[in-house]
């Protein structure tokens, strides 16, 4: 039977004799600890500041008059293109977890899950519940699959780093794009000289992370050993060229789809720039992600998406703002649907995807795939 989701009704509404089937929702303020408030709240903070900064020079007037002259009919193509971005994401994450013979399928459903949780759950507890889904539904060790997400996240920074250095080669950038994009640089050359140093030195890096883990209490030694252990077999497809070069080829795809969607959506609303404003849009955005903020990267992202197409390719205010509500509507609303509809597919409710996924199971690889 599918799970229920409750949505605030009233005790007394009889949901059996009603034939309602609800979606329970988690008990976050009944959970949560006082670092989790604060953390939340600072994003709320950070969020409610950016809003403020992004609609500071908009007119409700001319926010309407935007959204009243787009062309309603471009989102559906738009739409479509990121639906491709999602599953050219779903087979560098097939790489990732060669191993373990995921199929194409169970990842893509997996991904738009962890997508929606991210969408309305603070803490990017969507990480969480991929990690969950992988080990419920395939078996896959929470180790592997927590080092496939860290090197998704440095494949993303990397390929983002890339589309802000060639839109600035297509069409200049003043200071601070510059910095970004140096200041951007900089972080993901050390995380991934990182994750290179652990994929070819798993012997060294392995006694490190014990040696770290062996300050946790004793009823964790067996989980973290078996964690650090599966974590750096999850990196055996970034140690041989064809394999790393597979992993940033479907990054810069994944990406490059994204950016045709905003490109698609400037069509609709008339934004000038054309595609350096769309590169530039797409990497100034989803590296402002990684500010703290709300569920959904509220603020942050609309703050810098708006800032750039308003200070750098003149856009006018409302124009840009109507279009950064459109493409933050795009890229949220459609995941969080999709995604509730597989949860329920699956028979969980959000709070499951907080419990405590199955023990992970002896890392036995369906096979071992040959580099091509």
């Amino acid at each position: 039977m599918p799970a229920r989701f409750r949505l605030g009704l009233p005790r007394s509404f009889n949901t059996r004799a009603s034939g309602v089937r609800l979606i329970r929702v988690p008990m976050l303020w009944s959970r949560m600890r006082r670092k989790d408030f604060l953390r939340l709240a600072v994003g709320l903070l950070v969020s409610g500041v950016s809003l403020v900064l992004a609609g500071r020079n908009v007119s409700w007037a001319d926010l309407v008059a935007s959204l009243q002259h787009a062309n309603p009919i471009l989102l559906i193509p738009a739409l479509a293109i990121y639906c491709l971005g999602i599953i050219a994401r779903s087979l560098r994450w097939r790489v990732l977890l060669r191993d373990y013979g995921v199929k194409l399928p169970m990842l893509i459903r997996t991904l738009v899950i962890g997508l929606m949780v991210n969408d309305i759950l603070p803490g990017r507890l969507g990480e969480i519940a991929r990690i969950f889904l992988l080990a419920r539904k395939a078996g896959v060790p929470a180790g592997a699959s927590l080092a496939s997400i860290l090197i998704e996240r440095v494949l993303d920074g990397i390929a983002l780093t890339a589309l802000l250095a060639l839109a600035i080669a297509l069409a200049g950038a003043s200071d601070w794009l510059v910095q970004l994009a140096l200041a951007s640089t900089g972080i993901f050359a050390v995380a991934t000289a990182g994750i290179m140093w652990a994929a070819l030195d798993p012997v060294r890096v392995g006694g490190l992370a014990r040696r770290i883990a062996a300050f946790a209490p004793n009823r964790l030694e067996e989980r973290l050993d078996r964690l650090i252990n599966t974590a750096l077999d999850a990196l055996a497809p970034v140690r041989t060229p064809g394999g790393a070069a597979r992993l940033v080829g479907w990054s810069l795809v994944a990406w490059l789809l994204e950016a045709g969607m905003y490109l698609i959506i400037m069509f609709a609303f008339f934004v000038p720039g054309g595609l350096p404003a769309a590169l530039m849009g797409t990497a100034v955005a989803n590296l402002a992600t990684l500010v703290p903020s709300s569920p959904g990267y509220v603020g942050t992202f609309d703050f810098a998406l708006k800032g750039v197409l308003e200070g750098w390719f003149g856009a006018n205010p409302g124009t840009a703002a109507g279009y950064t509500l459109v493409v933050h509507v795009m890229l949220i609303v459609p995941v969080v649907l999709v995604g509730l509809f597989f949860l329920w597919q699956e028979n969980l409710s959000l709070p499951d995807l907080g419990r405590r996924p199955p023990r992970d199971p002896a890392p036995l690889p369906v096979a071992a795939h040959s580099e091509r």
